[in-house]
């Protein structure tokens, strides 16, 4: 019991989100993926996925943009809701090529974007299940453990507390048999979503090359 209470008070409570100044913020997010310390019930890692654009991203301007304590802009009264980054305009000084180039990299970020969400909704998705049934294996285990009398481990140890055990045999079994069919529908879902994912990285794959062929092409990005 006391195992799961230890494991449970470990896991970081979850704290208001607070406003951070524009000035905290790095202009551009990672451009690799980032890989976090495993929680202690899922034994799973939490994954950054890098952008394949990280020049679209600006944080600095989303936060000023809903930060009500940031001070206003000279240059207008209202904040814009949005990152004017993610909606360049054409300008007359980019030649014919740069303006495709700078489209097709508009087209490419938000193929990026669904790719990436995909990977965050799988993620959350083993996250979830591996904490919910580990809580209650851990908890199941404590309350079988509790209501069964210890065995020795050697005939001089009885009733002196030492060399003393549960057999928890009985136990696994029959928490297989009662999670059997959660863990059948588990995998179905999971082979279901990992297929999803496969195409999606193939697509991810072949979008990379078709930039980088059409920044060649192009002589650049400007």
């Amino acid at each position: 019991m006391n195992l799961t209470r230890s494991l449970l008070s470990s896991l970081p409570a979850k704290t208001p989100r607070r406003r951070v100044r524009p000035s905290s913020y790095s202009n551009i997010p990672p451009a690799r993926d980032l890989i976090g310390p495993p929680c202690p019930l899922s034994n799973l890692r939490p994954v950054y996925y890098a952008p394949l654009f990280p020049s679209l991203h600006n944080p600095s301007t989303w936060a000023s943009s809903f930060d009500p304590d940031s001070p206003p802009s000279p240059t207008t009264s209202n904040p814009h809701p949005y990152s004017l980054s993610e909606f360049p305009s054409s300008s007359l000084s980019l030649s014919p090529k740069q303006q495709r180039l700078s489209r097709l990299k508009q087209k490419l970020h938000s193929e990026d974007l669904e790719y990436r969400l995909a990977r965050y909704r799988f993620d959350n998705f083993n996250q979830d299940f591996w904490v919910r049934m580990n809580t209650q294996f851990l908890q199941s285990r404590d309350i079988y453990v509790a209501s069964n009398p210890a065995i020795s481990t050697s005939p001089g140890e009885v009733g002196s507390g030492k060399g003393e055990d549960v057999d928890l045999a009985p136990f696994y079994a029959e928490h297989l048999a009662r999670t059997k069919r959660v863990y059948q529908e588990y995998n179905t879902k999971l082979w279901r979503m990992q297929a999803k994912l496969i195409g999606l990285a193939v697509r991810d794959m072949t979008r990379r090359a078709r930039w980088n062929w059409a920044v060649w092409l192009t002589g650049g990005e400007k």
